[in-house]
């Protein structure tokens, strides 16, 4: 079950708690507005998380990883949202080249 040791664990400077329950917490990233879902899970004996993610309200969660903590999680979605925020910048600096080669060809 998830106590309140486990949410204080949760940097609330970066993601924003939407819904905790008994064996489940719904976090968004305030860095990418991501949304996670964690579901615990008791495996002989031994607490893990099952890490799910959404980009958007009315996207279907998908699975990512499973962690043994929920600072572990978020840990996880840092890095997660780094990448994501990297892959981001590097599509956006590919669409600045050619609009600006086609802009170069055109004048």
């Amino acid at each position: 079950m998830i106590d309140n040791n486990d949410i204080a664990s949760i940097d609330t400077e970066y993601f924003d708690i939407k819904e905790k329950r008994a064996y489940s917490l719904v976090l968004q990233s305030r860095n990418t507005g991501h949304y996670w879902y964690l579901l615990e899970r008791i495996y002989n004996g031994k607490q893990s998380f099952s890490i799910y993610h959404k980009h958007n309200v009315g996207n279907a969660y998908h699975p990512q990883k499973s962690r043994p903590s929920i600072s572990a999680c978020c840990e996880y979605i840092k890095e997660h949202d780094a990448f994501h925020l990297e892959r981001v910048k590097k599509k956006n600096e590919r669409r600045e080249r050619r609009i600006h080669i086609k802009q170069q060809t055109h004048t």
